[in-house]
């Protein structure tokens, strides 16, 4: 889908480098393997990102392990080219008659970079801003000496918070202690009033009753089970079961659940209570009410499922999202019968744990019950539980004038069935959803449902704060308890409501009507402080299911409600940390290399294929045997690997790299096929100039400038470009360069030149990719629908006019004006351009948006700072060519502004309409016919041959 990434930093590494001259050495060792040096900083950390720069993919349906070795391949492939000046790639899929690079020493190379913590495919997402993991942020000093100052105020907030004060811990711990006995609720536990008399399993799982009144689960785990606990108690008057579904080092991880992962999903808890005096007398308990102090979050699974008696849900509760190596932590519920239950003479209490939903072999490892009273105050301070939301729609029926008032049947629901059918639409669940935050519904006129359950320990009210796009009419249990119809953009508290609950489950359905465009909704219930947060309920708890960490979230939220001082620090802290988090945000991350903690085995790939490992030929990290070996103390890493390419071991790097250079600068290196310095390469023109050459680079410690200045004082480089017929005759290819070689300019330097010599060249350093001007639509054409890159956002200002190496560069859509003179797309690394001349370059010269306003900028220039038309033109040319101008060409050139004046002089819109090119803007009081004269001889000198070739 060639999504956006983020890996700009390591750019402005490389630029960093070069401007302070970096040892060549210390610049290849840091961008192979800069993560691995030891205490390694974060520059050589994003200095490894020159090993992500590799095409990925996230196309669903691809393989991982098929991307996982294209990475590692492309990555071998580029190594090779690069500092080697070999085509190792030849060797993937079998050996070759004449290679001394076999195929084992192929993947010897592989095996040094298929172990980066990385998937295979990406997973899709909008933010086309995100660098692909492995990541780091890379702040630049401003901001990580702004979030240093954020975390030390964010700390002693949190230190002042925290800090004791005992009258208010006097204050918190009377008011905990004093909870159970304000509700009304006294416990009944095993041992202390309840006696465990059986345990049961539906499905063979084996049940012992543990001395603390657990019962735990083993052998068989079945993928569906239901376990039968009986219960026997001499209390009357209960209301409460309290579940303790408590760690045990015999389950897996020691977690909750039996599930290979640790998990657990309790689909159902049903219960009867049986008379132990008279057994006909049965009670059979509804339950309308639970909690619980943990609900898994990636779905609706909460704990109110469980009293749902429909499988489909449950109450999940994310065991297996704990990090490995943190101590397991237990689970409680409570759930609430609408009837008191125990009778005289003894009750025996039946509770059924049914571990029936989708989710195979999910049941809880070891359980507790005990059994509680609560009375009516406590109800009352008792908060509602609510299910997660559900939508259905959009329905379409009706145009914006009617749809409000037309019904579409979820309205009238008085209960949330899932199973029942709207126009063939059916209720979803919409995790996007949440409390207090704006979710989007669907787009166009028409209706969508958002619905939910409540469920209230007793008859209360409910105020609801409310926002929607565009109406809204809002139904309780089937009836219309508020409505407002209006066309808006959702916000949050646009409306406030108040709704009155039944005992038990309440069906609130949201009908968000849209007149058009986008539809969204907005919720959110205000907590009474007529009842309990919902973290302070676990101080009624069963006092051994009151876990330390239980115990901290009640005093937090106690301190929440009534202390002031807590509050105010809190509002501190949250601002703080909105203010780290939205520094944050503007950090850019970047793509780094970070080694597996265990090495993936290697094996030579039969074919190359990706699925055909072959297992009798396991390889090791290795350099190819016809070039040496590594030293028996290197690390057997990628650091181990750039240490002998920089080495003296290692006879081609210095070769490769100065080869390069003097292509840069003579257009074809020593060695002309500077991809490949092997059999199938060309032999160098000069081999001893090629060896002093790699020497010098060497002993002078890796000194790039140096070589640079070496090669352009040199007689070779300062040579005319006249074409010596005596020496063309013996050299038709001018390998022995008896003259300088003429040489298009690339497309970058073109681009750059055009700019600077109007003077709109921005030549700030460093950071994000940019958007200059471009052809509309071009993206949306070849990009994906779903494609965080479908659509191009041109920038403004500067990012218009900065350095073309800032340009954002799409592989499936590459810059066009680049493309077409010669630039490479970048799906591959690419060691030597070819450059053409077409007439498709001639039309990007002088038609291209870039380069017509380039020219005004020169035209403009000139016409300030020269004052006549010989001046002028003697500038405007030596600006373009660095060259003096003769006679000849001025008096051309005079000619030629001469036509384009007559074309101007009575054409006005004409001239308009050319100036009109760009953003940059046309300085005030200049004559515009005059200027759109100058511009198109501008523009015939920036394209002409003496401006992008180099002689």
């Amino acid at each position: 889908m060639d999504a956006g990434r983020s890996i700009w930093p390591w750019r402005d590494w490389v630029l960093n480098a070069y401007r302070t001259n970096m040892p060549f050495d210390e610049f290849v060792i840091e961008q192979l393997a800069g993560d691995l040096m030891p205490d390694a900083t974060e520059s050589q950390k994003i200095a490894s990102g020159f090993n992500r720069n590799h095409v990925t993919s996230d196309e669903g349906g691809a393989i991982d392990a098929e991307y996982l070795v294209e990475y590692a391949v492309d990555r071998v492939n580029t190594t090779g080219s690069v500092f080697l000046g070999l085509t190792v790639g030849c060797a993937r899929c079998h050996d070759h008659k004449f290679d001394p690079v076999t195929q084992e020493d192929f993947y010897s190379l592989v095996a040094f970079y298929d172990n980066n913590e990385e998937p295979g495919i990406y997973s899709q997402s909008q933010n086309p801003n995100r660098a692909h993991e492995p990541f780091m942020a890379a702040p630049n000093a401003e901001q990580s000496g702004a979030m240093q100052e954020l975390r030390a105020g964010l700390a002693a907030y949190q230190a002042e918070r925290d800090a004791p004060n005992p009258e208010e811990d006097g204050q918190r711990a009377a008011f905990l202690a004093g909870l159970t006995s304000r509700a009304g609720v006294t416990w009944m536990t095993p041992g202390a009033g309840v006696d465990v008399e059986s345990a049961e399993s539906g499905a063979g799982t084996t049940l012992t009753i543990q001395p603390d009144g657990s019962v735990l689960s083993s052998g068989a785990n079945p993928d569906r089970d239901v376990t039968t606990l009986t219960l026997g108690t001499g209390a009357t008057g209960l209301r409460l079961i309290s579940l303790e579904a408590m760690t045990d080092p015999s389950l897996p991880f020691g977690r909750v659940g039996r599930a290979p992962n640790g998990n657990a999903v309790l689909a159902a808890i049903e219960a009867e209570a049986v008379s132990v005096v008279d057994p006909t007398r049965t009670q059979k308990l509804r339950f309308t009410w639970a909690w619980a102090d943990v609900e898994q979050e990636n779905g609706d699974y909460r704990v109110t499922n469980a009293i749902d008696p429909s499988p489909a849900r449950g109450w999940a509760v994310g065991a297996h999202f704990e990090p490995e190596g943190q101590k397991p932590r237990g689970r409680t519920a409570l759930f609430l019968s609408d009837e008191p239950f125990g009778f005289e003479g003894g009750t025996r209490l039946v509770v059924r744990l049914r571990y029936d939903s989708v989710y195979a072999q999910h049941s809880f490892g070891r359980v507790r019950l005990s059994l509680g009273t609560i009375d009516d105050a406590g109800l009352a301070l008792l908060p509602p539980a609510a299910g997660g939301y559900y939508r259905v729609g959009q329905f379409t029926t009706g145009d914006r004038d009617t749809v409000f008032d037309t019904s579409f049947g979820p309205e009238q629901s008085a209960g949330l069935d899932l199973s029942a059918k709207f126009d063939d639409k059916m209720w979803r669940y919409e995790g996007g959803i949440m409390d207090g935050a704006p979710a989007a519904l669907s787009n166009g006129v028409g209706v969508d449902y958002v619905a939910r359950e409540v469920f209230a320990p007793t008859e209360r009210s409910l105020d609801l704060s409310l926002g929607s796009d565009d109406g809204i009419r809002l139904f309780v249990n089937g009836a219309e308890a508020f409505s407002n119809r209006i066309d808006r953009g959702v916000l949050p508290d646009q409306d406030s409501a108040t709704v009155r609950l039944a005992r038990g489950a309440n069906t609130l359905v949201y009908k968000i009507v849209n007149t058009g465009g986008p539809s969204g909704i907005y919720s959110r219930s205000i907590e009474s402080d007529a009842v309990l947060p919902h973290d302070i309920v676990a101080a009624v708890l069963p006092e051994g299911a009151r876990r330390p960490e239980l115990q901290e979230l009640a005093d937090a939220a106690w301190r929440t409600r009534f202390s002031p001082r807590y509050r105010e620090l809190s509002a501190q802290i949250a601002a703080q940390n909105e203010a780290i988090a939205k520094l944050d945000a503007e950090i850019p991350r970047t793509m780094v290399m970070k080694e597996r903690a265990m090495p993936r085995e290697t094996f030579v790939l039969t074919r190359g294929q990706y699925d055909h490992p072959d297992k009798a030929r396991p390889v090791q990290r290795a350099v190819p045997r016809v070039l040496g070996s590594l030293a028996p103390d290197a690390p057997k890493n990628r650091l181990g690997l750039a240490e002998w390419i920089m080495s003296d071991e290692d006879p081609l790097v210095a070769r490769v790299t100065v080869n390069r250079l003097w292509e840069m600068l003579f257009g074809h290196g020593i060695v002309r096929t500077s991809e490949d310095f092997g059999y199938q390469g060309e032999w160098p023109t000069h081999p001893e100039l090629l060896d002093w050459l790699a020497v010098e680079f060497r002993d002078s410690g890796w000194d790039v400038q140096h070589m640079l200045r070496l090669m352009v004082t040199s007689s070779t480089y300062r040579q005319a470009a006249r074409v010596r017929p005596d020496a063309k005759e013996l050299d038709p290819e001018n390998k022995l360069l008896a003259y300088y070689p003429r040489q298009r300019l690339t497309a970058e330097e073109i681009r750059d030149q055009a700019l600077y010599v109007g003077g709109l060249l921005v030549e700030k350093l460093g950071g994000p990719s940019v958007k200059p001007y471009q052809p509309e639509g071009l993206w949306k054409e070849v990009a994906m629908p779903q494609s965080n890159t479908r659509l191009y956002q041109r920038g403004m200002g500067d990012d218009l006019w900065r350095r073309s190496i800032y340009t954002y560069w799409k592989r499936a859509a590459p810059p066009p004006a680049m493309l077409t003179l010669d630039a490479p797309t970048r799906e591959f690394c690419t060691i030597r351009r070819m450059s053409t001349n077409t007439p498709l370059q001639a039309l990007v010269l002088w038609n291209d948006e870039q380069f017509v306003e380039a020219a005004r900028a020169a035209a403009t220039r000139v016409m300030q700072e020269a004052q006549n038309d010989g001046d002028r033109l003697a500038l405007l040319y030596r600006l373009c060519t660095s060259a003096t101008l003769d006679p000849g060409r001025h008096d051309a050139l005079a000619a030629a502004l001469a036509d384009f004046r007559r074309r101007y002089q009575d054409n006005a819109p004409d001239a308009a309409a050319l100036l009109a090119e760009g953003d940059s803007p046309v300085p005030d009081g200049i004559d515009k016919q005059e200027l759109a004269a100058w511009t198109l001889l501008a523009s015939a000198i920036l394209s002409s041959d003496a401006t992008i070739v180099k002689n």
